[in-house]
């Protein structure tokens, strides 16, 4: 439920969370252990969520500031990237350190990549996961949205709005559709940043039907969650029960995001069950509140707990299932420590930065 003092769908935060719990347990355990299961979905909530929260935001500024008079955009443009800056940056550069410290040699030679923001431009030439650092590549793509997005909300005419999102989250199907086209020089080239416009761009448009006043309550939502997410396991699953893989392949994305949409409408206006309940635990609000630190430190977890406790890995018993849970929770509690150093030290007082110069 959205709760007054704070205007938070706090339900949204226990998503987070579990979207966050699924990426972690995705990237710390045996493979055998995952029994298959998409859990990219969680990063998908993610790149849906940003589209549609951030659009919001930019929505509200172009009211604010069209009351105002003319001449604002420039200026408004520059203030939303020095506060993205203080918000995901500078966290960003301080596990950018963290992930130097312990992998130096390997990163060392590439490191303009991941000053620059251009991680998943690295990968796609690569063809390959950079070991400990192949999650940075995500908010590569979420930087560079950041930079051109606003452009596209605060320029382009109100009338146009709707064609113009509609265009921008097109290009991601497309170019997975056409993706052999870009191969060479890029290996992967579904990591390139406009495969992923579609995530952002229906985000967008969820926020814009609801800034024009679609409600939140509509059944469409809870249509859209059921199709969307249904669809996407259908596709998803199809294949592994003897059903052929589907033309539909290059639209996964954009079913799924659809379908993510209804979850994050019904989500904000809460569920009144046990599931809601569960999503306003304070365990699963806590992780939600930090789950961009949690993901800047989870993967950095064993590469520093290889370096300092090399031993966990020794022996003819290293791959034991309860040598294995020790593992895991070691990684658990390096990547809290590391979260809440982040949080205390780095984003709270960029965080009070950020509240005055609002």
């Amino acid at each position: 439920m959205i709760t007054p003092a704070r205007n938070r769908a706090i339900q949204l935060d226990g998503l987070r969370a579990l979207a966050m719990l699924g990426i972690c347990w995705d990237h710390w355990v045996p493979e055998a252990w995952n029994l298959g299961l998409p859990y990219e979905v969680g990063l998908y909530f993610f790149l849906v969520l940003t589209g549609y929260l951030i659009t919001g935001s930019l929505l509200r500024t172009r009211d604010k500031q069209e009351a105002l008079g003319s001449g604002w955009r420039w200026r408004a443009w520059k203030d939303f990237q020095w506060r993205r800056g203080l918000r995901i940056m500078a966290p960003y550069y301080m596990a950018l350190a963290v992930a130097f410290v312990f992998l130096g040699p390997k990163i060392g030679p590439h490191i303009h990549w991941y000053l620059l923001y251009l991680t998943n431009f690295h990968i796609a030439l690569l063809g390959e996961w950079p070991h400990g650092t192949s999650h940075f590549w995500s908010i590569a793509i979420q930087q560079q949205f950041y930079l051109f997005w606003p452009a596209l909300v605060w320029f382009v005419p109100r009338r146009l709005l709707v064609v113009a999102m509609l265009l921008f989250a097109a290009i991601a199907p497309l170019s997975r559709y056409y993706e052999h086209l870009f191969m060479p020089p890029f290996i992967w080239p579904h990591k390139l940043s406009w495969g992923w416009f579609d995530f952002f761009g229906i985000g967008g448009l969820m926020a814009l039907a609801v800034h024009r006043g679609f409600s939140l309550s509509s059944r469409l939502w809870k249509f859209l969650m059921v199709t969307g997410c249904g669809t996407y396991a259908v596709l998803e699953f199809g294949p592994r029960f003897g059903l052929p893989p589907h033309w539909i392949g290059p639209f996964f994305g954009s079913v799924l995001s659809l379908g993510l949409c209804g979850v994050i409408a019904t989500a904000s206006i809460g569920w009144n069950n046990f599931a809601g309940r569960f999503l306003e635990t304070q365990f699963l609000q806590k992780v939600g509140l930090l789950s961009y630190g949690i993901y800047l430190y989870h993967n950095l977890a064993p590469i520093i707990l290889g370096k300092l406790m090399f031993f966990l890995w020794w022996g003819p018993y290293a791959d034991t299932v309860p040598q294995t849970l020790v593992r895991i929770a070691l990684f658990a509690v390096l990547t809290w420590g590391l979260t809440m150093a982040s949080w205390r030290y780095v984003e709270t007082p960029l965080n009070r930065m950020r509240a005055k110069k609002t």
